[in-house]
């Protein structure tokens, strides 16, 4: 029976170091999940940043060029307005010519 004491106090050392390596094991694992759900978080979070941002430049972009159409088309039509205004203005000034 003195020969097998060694052997069972080397077995409950063993156990005992089994279960405090499954309970470091398990608070790691713990740790490591956790970090890699933040770091997704975080990840989603700046996706969906660039998301918004790509998005807000596209409908400013589109604004400043609806702008730019719209400053074009009257600019045209002041152009066309006065060009009918002088043409107007030709035909007064020939008519009181003839009228004379």
């Amino acid at each position: 029976m003195d020969r097998v004491a060694p052997f069972k106090q080397m077995e409950s050392r063993i156990l005992k170091m089994k279960a405090e390596l499954e309970q470091r094991y398990k608070i790691d694992l713990a740790n490591e999940i956790s970090r890699l759900k933040e770091f997704e978080v975080s990840r989603i979070r700046m996706e969906e940043a660039a998301r918004y941002r790509d998005k807000m430049e596209s409908f400013r972009s589109e604004m400043e060029q609806m702008h730019l159409d719209k400053i074009k088309e009257l600019k045209l039509r002041e152009t066309n307005a006065m060009d009918r205004l002088r043409q107007k203005e030709l035909e007064v000034e020939k008519a009181a010519f003839e009228h004379r």
